[in-house]
């Protein structure tokens, strides 16, 4: 029986870990789920190292789009033809088996929303003097209005998070609408993940998602989202730097245990892996842990400096 579902991503070489520890983990809990990989700047021997997982396809992504790839998704997306399509970050990994998550109920279109405090921190630097924080900025939201220029109200109050996107094939038209808009309003090279020069726009392809699910007439409704619930079954994202393959982030550091099950798995598979690093290492997990804490307190006294910084003096 032909799969329903498939799964898509993206990266460069500076990912060739996350592409890894993604392959793998959908070849150990979705074995009959077909992934495609594109990829950047792969060489040979990083290509045979994806492709030695039986469910996976590696292509490439055109030289003749130069944006970052996190731009490119709509591309990755539109290489897949099966019923369902799954687009999930290269610094995701599967943690148990989700296929009866992978698929939302009714068909529905099922992407994360951001909750109101989720906003207004992603948006602190761009709300108005006495504008209520939690939903999108006034000048946002206009900016996006007119650059869509389909609907006057919008459908939501909050954005969208791109890591984990699955959508059923009747709404491909939002994907190819996604990859048009981005074509529009985001400049065609390479301004990295976060653009702090195009404030309307500044988390790029997220950004420009949300201003399709709110402005767009041809936008499904958002459905019900699953892949983050379950302990036992669901989407580990990696997120904020650095990645679990450079230092361990205290926030993540639940996935130690998966990624050393999961490199144990591949092994007794017979399958190579790319030369481990420090951090995942089996016999290095307590000073990797250790680091892991040091660096969260690091960065919690850095915030709390900031806001303890005394104000100059004038005169």
């Amino acid at each position: 029986m032909s799969a329903r579902t498939t799964i898509v991503s993206a990266c460069d070489r500076n990912f060739i870990w996350g592409a890894y520890l993604l392959a793998a983990s959908t070849a150990r809990f979705l074995p009959a789920t077909p992934l495609h990989l594109l990829q950047t700047g792969f060489t040979d021997e990083d290509v045979a190292m994806i492709r030695q997982f039986s469910n996976v396809r590696v292509l490439p992504l055109s030289d003749s789009n130069r944006r970052n790839v996190c731009n490119r998704k709509a591309e990755a997306m539109l290489s897949a033809d099966t019923e369902f399509i799954a687009w999930l970050d290269a610094d995701c990994m599967v943690v148990g088996d989700i296929a009866r998550l992978l698929e939302p109920p009714n068909g529905e279109f099922a992407i994360r929303l951001r909750e109101p405090w989720e906003n207004a921190w992603v948006w602190r630097n761009h709300y108005a003097a006495g504008e209520a924080r939690g939903g999108i900025p006034r000048t946002v939201a206009d900016r996006w209005r007119a650059d869509v220029g389909q609907l006057d109200e919008p459908r939501l109050d909050t954005t969208c998070v791109t890591n984990v996107i699955v959508l059923h094939r009747r709404h491909r038209a939002l994907v190819t609408e996604w990859q048009g808009q981005i074509a529009k309003v985001l400049p065609a090279a390479d301004t990295g993940v976060v653009d702090a020069g195009n404030p309307a726009y500044f988390m790029t392809d997220e950004s420009v998602l949300s201003s399709l699910l709110l402005f767009s007439r041809q936008a499904p409704a958002v459905g019900e989202f699953n892949l983050n619930r379950d302990p036992a079954a669901h989407v580990a994202h990696f997120g904020a730097n650095p990645k679990p393959w450079v230092r361990w982030r205290l926030g993540v550091w639940y996935c130690h245990r998966h990624i050393i099950e999961l490199l144990d798995w591949a092994r007794t598979q017979g399958h190579r892996t790319p030369p481990v690093p420090w951090s995942l290492r089996r016999s290095n997990r307590w000073p990797a842990y250790l680091l892991a804490v040091a660096g969260d307190w690091r960065t919690r006294v850095r915030a709390l400096g900031g806001r303890l910084k005394p104000r100059r003096r004038s005169g």
